[in-house]
């Protein structure tokens, strides 16, 4: 099928929002940033890895692109807006669409993947008994393992941390042991190349779903627990009643909500180790910003590590890290993330340099000080944070306070050691500074920050109520209220039976984004109210609500028209 014949009319909808200027009034040079990873950067200054990526530059498999079409996708000069060839059959009915850039990068540095995990309870107990080479095999169906649909599933050997359950069940128990079905999107903005994210899409999943299978049958207990408590009613098809051993003060304390948010969060871990340890063996230079949505019991889950802008060697790689959710519903838009920085991250990255001083040496000052302290300061007042404060306190300027701050400013930006905008994310193992050759990597976490929104709080959802997931080329030229209008613009004039209408919600914010190339300048895009369109990679996912509350069966017999009620 011809890429052109994919990329649908829109009717543009845009922002009418000045167009943004570049700043060019530098506060301060900024410095450099190397991956030591990288033989060919540094001419050897470690010993030369294989060159061979572990998984190959591609696209979303739910495109189901060939190598033909993706070489085609990546045309700078028309940008094509692409999206699944089979809409009906990605998780939820969520809409997706893509764009490239305007000739930032060769490739689409953003990846993403949409999955529908199946959670058992004896899948953790099967794989504890296996070797490795029978742990892959279990993934691929061909010992029995019962594994995601394989449609959204990679073939691969993707590698899954050794799990230990205790009171593990029999093997006749297997059937009746609990069992439930998530969804998981997740949306990764690779930086210094593509290759790390490439492999956070093929492997981020699995980790989710072996941490959820850890907790599952005292995560089932306890949500049915909750709903019961509290007088909500859940299907009796959702999941299976299993006995679990709590105490009444560990029942009040610890909530469903917590283990989700636990597995995700040592999940992400495992995705960062599994990256360090491959880059032992594979090429795989730079790192990626993630922010994934977990659709599970009637749930939300919102994590998200954001990063900034970088500079490695001589060349600027601009990587803005405001990737971002919004929850859009009759009542307006409401953010589900916000954008990690150094600036929003000061007091984790002070305390950090203050347990652990040999980070920055003698070349940074960890305080942040209310001005740009020069010589003449010496023996001055000034005020000054730690990173125990939120307010201000006064101090004497010394010799050691004219160092370069931990978090200094540049371009009106925050910067973390005069070089990066980065605050988390997975990968960047091997980032060294430049100039002072300090390791950048204890500062960037590969923790997620995590939001919850209760979709059973809501007393009713219609087919227009959507969460709309974006990388920050969206975002560069849209606001979020921008965003809600267009979508629920798009859902209003659309058949409410057709199981496109949520790609084509994205694909009308990503052509809004993207804009139109200028008349007599092809290298130039611009939106229709006269802006300046972005430049970057855009990626989108429009969720409906409707369908994370009730997962569809049967789309034809929905009544997409009616309200939906969580009573």
């Amino acid at each position: 099928m011809d890429i052109a014949a994919r990329v649908m009319s829109v009717v543009s909808r845009t922002s009418t929002s000045e167009p943004t200027t570049s700043n060019t009034l530098n506060s301060q040079k900024i410095g450099k940033v190397m991956d030591v990873s990288d033989g060919a950067f540094i001419g050897g200054f470690i010993p030369s890895l294989i060159e061979k990526q572990r998984y190959p530059y591609s696209r979303p498999e739910f495109l189901y692109f060939s190598e033909e079409e993706i070489i085609l996708s990546s045309d700078h000069s028309i940008r094509p807006v692409l999206c699944p060839r089979l809409p009906h059959r990605m998780p939820l009915y969520a809409g997706y669409a893509e764009v490239i850039n305007a000739g930032k990068t060769i490739q689409n540095e953003d990846q993403s993947s949409a999955k529908m995990l199946v959670l058992s309870q004896h899948q953790v107990t099967e794989m504890n008994g296996l070797s490795d080479e029978k742990k892959v095999e279990s993934r691929n169906g061909s010992v029995g393992e019962i594994d995601d649909d394989q449609m959204l599933t990679p073939g691969g050997d993707e590698s899954v941390r050794h799990l230990y359950v205790v009171n593990c069940k029999s093997e006749k128990s297997n059937i009746f042991a609990p069992r439930a079905d998530a969804a998981l999107f997740s949306l990764f903005d690779g930086h210094a190349g593509s290759a790390v994210a490439v492999v956070a899409s093929k492997c981020l999943h699995e980790h989710v779903k072996s941490r959820l299978c850890e907790v599952l049958d005292t995560l089932l207990h306890m949500d049915r627990y909750e709903n019961l408590n509290f007088g909500k009613r859940r299907s009796e098809s959702s999941y299976s009643m299993s006995k679990v051993s709590m105490n009444e003060e560990d029942e009040c304390r610890i909530h469903s909500e917590h283990l989700v948010k636990g597995a995700l969060e040592t999940a992400f871990l495992d995705m960062d180790e599994q990256i360090s340890q491959d880059k032992q063996v594979w090429r795989l230079p730079g790192g990626c910003a993630v922010i994934s949505v977990l659709v599970f019991l009637g749930k939300l889950y919102v994590g998200m590590e954001l990063f900034g802008m970088c500079e490695h060697g001589s060349s600027i790689s601009a990587n803005a890290g405001d990737c971002r959710a919004i929850l859009v519903t009759s009542d307006g838009t409401k953010a589900l993330s916000r954008d990690l920085t150094p600036a929003s991250e000061r007091k984790r990255l002070q305390e950090l340099a203050y347990r652990n001083p040999e980070l920055i040496g003698n070349s940074f000052s960890r305080l942040e000080y209310s001005k740009k302290l020069t010589r003449s300061d010496l023996k001055s007042r000034v005020l000054y944070r730690d990173w125990f404060m939120d307010g201000w306190a006064v101090k004497t300027v010394k010799e050691s306070d004219l160092r370069p701050p931990l978090i200094s400013e540049s371009s009106r930006k925050k910067r973390l050691l005069n070089t990066i905008g980065v605050s988390r994310g997975f990968g960047d193992h091997h980032l060294l500074t430049v100039d002072e050759r300090l390791n950048i990597k204890p500062f960037l976490s590969a923790v997620p920050e995590i939001t919850v929104t209760n979709l059973r709080d809501m007393n009713t959802l219609t087919d227009k109520d959507v969460v709309i997931v974006a990388s920050d080329g969206l975002w560069d030229v849209l606001s979020n209220e921008d965003a809600g209008l267009i979508v629920r613009s798009t859902l209003g004039s659309t058949d409410s039976a057709d199981s496109s209408r949520y790609t084509q919600a994205a694909q009308d914010l990503v052509a809004a984004a993207r804009g139109q190339q200028a008349s007599g300048n092809l290298k130039r895009w611009i939106m229709n109210s006269g802006g300046h369109a972005s430049y970057d990679d855009i990626t989108v996912f429009v969720i409906p609500l409707k369908y994370c509350a009730a997962p569809p069966t049967n789309f034809e017999e929905e009544e997409d028209d009616e309200m939906l009620s969580l009573e």
